[in-house]
């Protein structure tokens, strides 16, 4: 409405100009040599308004005939351009379906329409590189990617896909130096980050992987709580590096830094106060155990524990272990701990109770190896000790450490798994219903043959309970050649009343 208002006030005003000028009175003379010509103004005027208009109209005719070509090259650009953006969005949904014959042949048609690799637009690349993923080629993977550095908008995602090859090809170098680049170009990058740490920490470069921590908690990156167990991790890793290359010193410095950040962290805890107490700290020794065994039993925790008052009798050092053991009464640790200490004083029936839990139902290596010497100890009964050890070699190991992320087992602490290389996935597990052996009790007429399970016993069982097996099964050798047990292989037919390998009779053959 406004504009229709607006066309028709101008209309009126051209109008009333004209009229103005034609009822002006007046005339033009023009004299070019001896000829003379004379018009009224109005005619003079409209004159003058057509030359104008077949100057500009003749000058638009000249300036089309000479810019034709670059118009014309212009638009054909323009519309190829369009049509291979529609391939290029086409072939984008093809690699997202999966159809590696359509996403590669829509690669190919935005080559054509809009150039070959390296001077086509960012997204013909991107094109191009899922096509090559899909079919499983590297090395056009590897050239769409390169193409892809050379363009802002593609180069950080043309690292990233360099970077992949890299880690696929193991090639630990050129990993770190791609990643490195990506970290510069978007600081706040998390994957660029998380990947070289690991690659530092995995080689064993502590003061690197310390440097990209600190540059990732600059830039708050990551959780606080994970910064300070990464940082905790890296510095008991150091700690042992210096304990192993005989800097004694340092190693306690990193080992008390560790602690600083992760209170709970057995082996810095152990380190230290094994140091402490060697340079005659004793009482901080003890503390740093405590505290680290409140948080997180094992143990290490115990042996460091035992050994920091050399002098003291077997009752004093017992009841300082019960001490311990009492600060995470319920944990599985520290009922083991507090059940050796009942039977290292012989009191065979506070051993029992307190095994009691974890003998019913599931029962780990060392539970059985306790519940064995009870068995011998309380009621000298070799053919139940028997029975308890032998489950103690078919039981899970309990002495080791576990990686979570790929189930390798350790027996010693280390910041990285030395099967996937993840970084601070071993922990000390706690047994578990579902993995260990389902145990109903100990059957007191379940016999084994003392000389095979002797020398299998002392071949499988663990390392912290092997000087306590010899001890069993030279007893249970003696008992059992004085009551007369023979061993009967099992035959092939016959899997015995219980499943196992020999079946024992009274008197022989």
């Amino acid at each position: 409405m406004i504009r229709l208002l607006a066309i028709l006030a101008g209309a009126a005003l051209i109008a009333g100009g004209i009229a103005w000028v034609a009822d002006r009175q007046g005339e033009l003379v023009f004299v070019i040599g001896s000829y003379e010509a004379r018009a009224t103004a109005s005619v003079a005027i409209g004159l003058v308004v057509l030359f104008t208009a077949l100057v500009v109209f003749l000058t638009r005719i000249i300036v089309l005939i000479l810019s034709g070509p670059d118009a014309f090259s212009r638009w054909t650009g323009a519309r190829r351009n369009r049509r291979g953006n529609l391939a290029i969005a086409q072939g984008l949904v093809a690699a997202a379906a999966g159809d590696s014959a359509e996403a590669r042949r829509f690669a190919q048609r935005a080559e054509q329409l809009i150039g070959p690799l390296g001077v086509v637009a960012p997204l013909s690349l991107l094109l191009a590189a899922q096509a090559a993923q899909l079919d499983g080629d590297e090395m056009a993977q590897g050239k769409a990617y390169r193409a892809m550095l050379a363009h802002p908008e593609t180069e950080f995602l043309g690292l990233r896909g360099l970077f992949m090859q890299a880690m696929r090809r193991e090639d630990g170098n050129e990993a770190i130096q791609l990643a490195t680049r990506a970290l510069a170009l978007r600081p706040k990058a998390v994957w660029a980050a998380n990947a070289l740490f690991d690659l530092h920490s995995a080689r064993g470069q502590w003061p690197e992987a310390k440097k990209v921590l600190e540059n990732a908690a600059r830039r708050r990156l990551l959780d606080v709580g994970l910064l300070r167990r990464r940082r905790g991790v890296l510095l008991a890793a150091e700690a042992c590096d210096a304990e192993a290359h005989g800097d004694g010193d340092r190693a306690l410095a990193a080992a008390l830094e560790a602690l600083d950040f992760s209170p709970g962290l057995t082996p810095a805890a152990a380190l230290a106060a094994r140091r402490l107490a060697q340079s005659g700290k004793a009482w901080r020794a003890q503390d740093i155990i405590e505290g680290a065994w409140a948080q997180a039993p094992h143990p290490d925790l115990a042996a460091v524990y035992a050994a920091i008052q050399p002098t003291e009798t077997i009752e004093e050092r017992a009841t300082r272990l019960v001490g311990l053991a009492h600060l995470a009464r319920d944990h599985f640790e520290s009922r083991v701990l507090e059940s050796e200490q009942a039977v290292n004083l012989g009191q065979w029936r506070e051993a029992r109770r307190i095994l009691a839990p974890l003998s019913r139902g599931p029962a780990s290596a060392r539970v059985c190896a306790l519940m064995a010497e009870i068995e011998q100890g309380e009621h000298q009964d070799a053919a139940a000790a028997h029975a308890w050890l032998s489950r103690a070699v078919r039981a899970p190991r309990d002495t080791d450490w576990r990686c979570n992320n790929c189930g390798w087992n350790a027996p010693h602490w280390h910041a990285v798994c030395g099967e996937c290389g993840a970084f601070d996935s071993l922990s000390w597990p706690t047994p578990d219903v579902e993995s260990l052996e389902m145990l109903p009790g100990a059957p007191r007429d379940e016999r084994l043959a003392s000389d095979a399970a002797s020398s299998f016993l002392q071949a499988e069982i663990d390392e912290s309970e092997k000087p306590r097996a010899r001890r069993l099964a030279r007893r249970v050798e003696d008992i059992d050649t004085a009551e007369g047990f023979v061993a009967m292989p099992r035959q092939p037919d016959d899997p015995g009343p219980d499943g196992n390998e020999f079946e024992t009779q009274d008197g022989g053959f």
